[in-house]
């Protein structure tokens, strides 16, 4: 018995030692680390300074987010940055004839006359941080910011009052962010190929490193002679997948958004196995080219997808590759990135960054949603309200431009 005491004692005591011990022993600082990097204008610009360009670093993990400016030298350093993986963004932006003025290429009189903004951005995923880390220098790339932007990218889709998932409801929105009327007339707007990143089942697109292309597997163009189309500016049109109100169509989900105002429509015609609903009260794109034939509607990626608008301005300068991984000879359409007039680039989640589709250029980030099926949809910032004319941000990049908002929007804001 008294030895049991003895040990009951020495129990006791080691319980209250370590009691004692455990702020000292237990409560420990994480090991904090510097991340710098070093941005230089494009080798173009024989004037101007990288100074004063807003870098930003985010945790992929808790999506806490660092920002600061660089010096006078492009050099920026995050101090006390804790391990994990990261992603970093950086842009300024030059009103276009101060760009011209620096050696821009891009800027033309007419960019001068309309006010337009070049953004110059630089963008990197998947940086792991274990220790201090050096990015070296980086160059920024320049874009010129857009006449026509996508204003809102609803891909989530919805599901009906049984839990079914329900994507008929997608559309794409497209705003005159000018101050001028802009004629619609044989614009394109088209799906990226890639996976969005939401299985790890699922590779990067192997056209990622071709930055001067863009790899679409659906096209469609906005029909017409030449100013048929005219789009006033601060006005927008919706593109759906299916013109119809979805709430209270037989074939719809009353979980869903009205799109029976929508200005434009999908319709894909298969004579031979018709499964496409044509709804004539909104008018159809024109289909120029589908990968896959087989499928029934233009259905994006309910995980995310990227889209782009562009002018088609050398048509012997459009080609086709094969679609990889593919045995039955589909093909992708390949345009140059420079025709592009805008883009979104949307993925799965804040670490899915290595499936990035779109060209830097046209989109130096990424916007995500929380899941699939959620009514969540991207839309676009508002940079300012001038006595009412709204004016769009637009940097060229998504993560800084878009922003996740729990139900659609078509046709206006609130």
């Amino acid at each position: 018995m008294k030895g049991l005491k003895n040990i009951g004692l020495f129990l006791l005591w080691t319980a209250i030692l370590l009691t004692g011990c455990r702020d000292d022993k237990f409560n420990i600082e994480p090991q904090l680390y510097d991340v710098s990097i070093q941005l230089s204008l494009p080798d173009n610009y024989s004037g101007g300074s990288p100074e004063n360009t807003t870098v930003r670093l985010i945790n992929i993990d808790n999506q806490l987010e660092s920002e600061g400016v660089t010096d006078a030298n492009g050099q920026y350093t995050f101090h006390r940055v804790t391990a994990g993986t990261y992603r970093l963004s950086a842009g300024k932006k030059y009103p276009a004839a101060e760009a011209r003025s620096y050696g821009s290429t891009l800027v033309t009189d007419r960019d001068i006359l309309q006010n337009r903004k070049v953004s110059l951005n630089y963008s990197q995923a998947d940086i792991t941080v274990t220790g201090n880390a050096d990015l070296g220098k980086q160059t920024l790339k320049e874009s010129l910011a857009g006449l026509l932007v996508i204003k809102e990218l609803y891909y989530t889709g919805s599901r009906t009052p049984a839990g079914k998932a329900y994507w008929s409801d997608q559309f794409v929105e497209i705003f005159n962010n000018s101050d001028n009327t802009i004629y619609l007339d044989s614009l394109y707007i088209a799906s990226v190929y890639g996976a969005s990143g939401n299985s790890t089942a699922t590779s990067p697109t192997p056209f990622a490193s071709i930055q001067d292309s863009v790899f679409l597997d659906f096209v469609w163009m906005i029909p017409g002679s030449g100013k048929d189309h005219p789009l006033q500016p601060g006005k927008a049109i919706v593109i759906a997948q299916d013109g119809m109100n979805h709430r209270d169509d037989p074939n719809g989900n009353p979980n869903s958004i009205d799109l029976s105002h929508a200005d434009w429509e999908t319709f894909l015609y298969r004579p031979d196995k018709q499964r496409d609903i044509d709804f004539a009260e909104v008018p159809n794109l024109t289909e120029i080219f589908a990968s896959m034939q087989s499928t029934f509607d233009w259905i994006f990626n309910s995980y995310g997808t990227g889209i782009v608008i562009y002018r088609n301005y050398q048509p012997d300068d459009v080609h086709f590759v094969p679609r990889p991984n593919d045995t039955k000879g589909r093909t992708l359409m390949v345009v140059p990135a420079e025709w592009v007039l805008d883009g979104v680039e949307a993925l799965a989640s804040a670490d899915a960054g290595a499936y990035h589709r779109i060209p830097y250029s046209i989109d130096a980030g990424f916007v995500y949603c929380d899941g699939n099926f959620n009514l969540q949809s991207c839309r676009r910032k508002i940079e300012q309200d001038h006595d009412g004319r709204i004016i769009l941000t637009d940097t060229n990049n998504s993560s800084e431009d878009f922003e996740v908002i729990p139900f659609p929007t078509p046709g206006t804001f609130n």
